[in-house]
């Protein structure tokens, strides 16, 4: 799949499509085959005006792409239903992830900026950028990024994984966190693992990025090494409740594949 981002609508050959979002962009609309670009359809062109946003993100495979969110789940056509974001998103891969994520974080983006956070004035889109424009105090309002490490924390052939107190019982992960103010990414992956876990890091490596549109960060992943053979892990209790050293042979669940999480653990595994 090809996705070309733009602001105005192309030339093309092949018909429009769609992404359908409703509930603040919790849900989305797919086919049958689990596919949520929906080409164009009669159905589907009636009910544009009832979307509570709508906006192009440019082309996919050669078609304009619009991007409609509804505040409630609308009746859909019969060949397509509703699921959560989340799970379609992960069951994607980066290609097809690509214009869903710019999707969802714009979206979310429009419907929290229309108003400026300097002077509370309505703030009105740009038709040549991704922006907002206060026309009274003439602030610029662009969409928020959240830079956010996700580590994988190695000793030997041992492998930390940690249980987030929000995560399902029995899946383990990465320890991960937001970039503060003011510190680059390597003081953010040395924070973040003693303050969760308690732990001492060291030969940060870089493994890999993703756009993790929940609702707009960016996961940048690192690897490190714990190399005090002695050391426990010490939850913090508060977003970590437990945290162990586990071997290829005993990793508990895993995230899948369609989150980096996923693939730095089928990383290690292929590596041990």
């Amino acid at each position: 799949m090809k996705f070309i981002p733009g602001l105005e609508s192309a030339e093309t050959s092949g018909f429009g499509c769609y992404i359908i979002f409703s509930e603040n962009e919790r849900s989305i609309a797919v086919n049958q085959r689990g596919i949520p670009f929906l080409d164009s359809s009669p159905e589907i062109n009636d009910t544009t005006d009832k979307a509570a946003d709508k906006l192009f993100i440019g082309t996919v495979d050669c078609k304009n792409c619009t991007v409609l969110s509804f505040k409630e789940k609308i009746d859909l056509p019969s060949a397509l239903e509703w699921t959560e974001f989340i799970t379609v998103f992960r069951a994607m891969d980066g290609e097809r992830q690509f214009p869903l994520s710019q999707a969802k974080q714009l979206l979310e983006w429009s419907r929290t900026h229309r108003f400026c956070g300097a002077c509370a004035a309505r703030t009105v889109k740009s038709e040549t950028e991704n922006a907002y424009h206060c026309p009274d105090c003439k602030e610029a309002w662009y969409p928020v990024i959240a830079p956010a490490v996700i580590t994988r924390i190695t000793r030997g052939d041992e492998i930390l994984l940690a249980h987030n107190v929000n995560f399902p019982e029995g899946l383990y992960s990465h320890v991960a966190g937001f970039v503060d103010p003011g510190e680059n990414l390597e003081q953010t992956v040395r924070r973040e693992v003693m303050e969760e876990v308690g732990l001492e890091v060291e030969n940060l490596r870089f493994f890999d990025s993703q756009s993790w549109p929940m609702p707009h960060s960016l996961m940048l992943a690192f690897t490190a090494e714990c190399t005090d053979p002695d050391a426990v892990p010490i939850p913090d209790g508060k977003e970590i409740d437990d945290a162990k050293w586990f071997t290829r042979e005993t990793m508990p669940e895993i995230p899948s594949t369609g989150s980096i999480a996923g693939r730095m653990l089928m990383d290690y595994r292929d590596r041990h």
